[in-house]
């Protein structure tokens, strides 16, 4: 007899925040960064702190967007070791991202995030 799927079981076991190595062979042949998804609240933070008020209403600064969701979204490193920070000269950790990782490095994690966070890899997504 073949074993019904439980629906209900998945949902209360599945892990709530999936988190996930991506290796990064420019800081070394086993950097691995790890990640962790977002859930609803964290994205709508991350949201509102990149968003400033313009004229017509509101604009989402993309790249300070990419920038906090790499700075919370990463495990390890700690983007806030205060070690990080001073060795970088920075004030925080948007700041160290931007400093210490390349653009396409930044869009990388930016889009692994959202992906582990069940969107898409088009900013409108996580947005939205």
């Amino acid at each position: 007899m073949e074993k019904q799927f439980d629906l209900l079981q998945a949902l209360l076991d599945t892990e709530f925040k999936p988190e996930k190595e991506i290796l990064m062979k420019r800081f070394g042949p086993e950097a691995t960064f790890r990640i962790r998804a977002f859930d609803e609240t964290e994205r709508k933070r991350v949201l509102e702190q990149s968003t400033y008020p313009t004229k017509k209403g509101e604009t989402l600064d993309e790249d300070k967007f990419r920038k906090l969701l790499i700075a919370k979204g990463c495990v390890s490193p700690d983007w806030n070791d205060p070690r990080l920070l001073s060795g970088l000269g920075v004030s925080d950790a948007v700041e160290a991202v931007g400093k210490r990782l390349l653009p396409g490095e930044i869009m990388r994690l930016s889009e692994e995030i959202s992906k582990l966070s069940g969107y898409g890899t088009d900013l409108d997504d996580l947005k939205n």
